[in-house]
């Protein structure tokens, strides 16, 4: 018997016992808008759901196709859970995959956290009994890698690459429009950025799939200048004023320093 055989038992067993705490009153807790309390909880309110390993590149062209229809975060998520319904079936077919549009632009245009890394660490969040050195290893491959690196089917423009050095959507964009010479707003940046779903999706795979078969995950240690930074100004530092994992040089420079030596922010 196959992995993928127990695990997809495993998730129709949780289906089963779902619908036995709807027979026994669920369905009215949930009518009556609270959720039902101690051994009749749903079994799949509570993470990580089943997970089998996947194809990355089938789960990247997913995302960019995904991305047409709900942007980059929903790409990402949509891609990773969405293929992982097609090899396990309910639960995960009924999950409501259009909440995670909010993430499209860094949340609705905010230019914050990349919507491909937000939905990809929801993913992880949902599949994984251990998403922590997931995320890290994915959030910082992302920073210093040269991205878009995959090749989906159904491209128009030709792919350019940047080094966003910063998870945060505005910096990878300004970087991406600094190398490719386009707009914010051009039709070249909006399919990069499906691609660049794509790219994310399927790093996020890897990782999983080494996780769920007891690989180890790549370094996702921080530069020497980082941590100098971090040294001080994070947990245990003299100054503790910060919390944060992300590169350091994506916003400072040591073009800009204070009266006490340190990098001024850089907006």
């Amino acid at each position: 018997m196959t992995n993928e055989t127990l695990d997809r038992r495993k998730a129709l067993t949780y289906l089963g016992a779902l619908g036995g705490v709807i027979g026994l009153g669920g369905a009215q807790a949930l009518l009556a808008g609270t959720a039902p309390a101690g051994p009749a909880a749903s079994p799949m309110a509570k993470v990580p759901w089943p997970y089998v390993p996947l194809d990355p590149d089938t789960a990247a062209q997913r995302a960019f196709v995904a991305y047409g229809r709900g942007h980059c975060m929903y790409g990402s998520f949509e891609a990773i859970v969405g293929t992982t319904a097609e090899r396990l079936g309910a639960p995960y077919t009924a999950f409501p995959f259009d909440m995670f549009v909010y993430g499209m632009g860094g949340v609705r245009g905010w230019g914050t956290l990349c919507g491909a890394l937000n939905g990809a660490a929801a993913a992880v969040q949902l599949l994984s009994a251990n998403p922590e050195p997931v995320i890290d290893a994915l959030f910082r491959w992302y920073e210093g890698a040269h991205l878009p690196d995959f090749d989906p089917k159904g491209r128009k423009f030709p792919n350019v690459q940047s080094v966003a050095g910063s998870p945060l959507c505005h910096a990878s964009i300004a970087q991406w429009c600094e190398a490719s010479g386009k707009r914010a707003y051009s039709k070249e940046r909006e399919e990069r950025c499906g691609v660049l779903a794509a790219s994310v999706t399927r790093k996020c795979v890897e990782l999983l799939n080494l996780q769920a078969t007891g690989k180890a995950l790549p370094a996702a240690a921080a530069g020497a200048r980082t941590k100098a930074c971090m040294g001080c100004h994070e947990k245990g530092g003299a100054l503790e004023n910060m919390r944060t994992k992300m590169d350091c040089d994506a916003c400072h420079t040591d073009a800009a320093l204070d009266a006490k030596g340190h990098p001024k922010v850089q907006i």
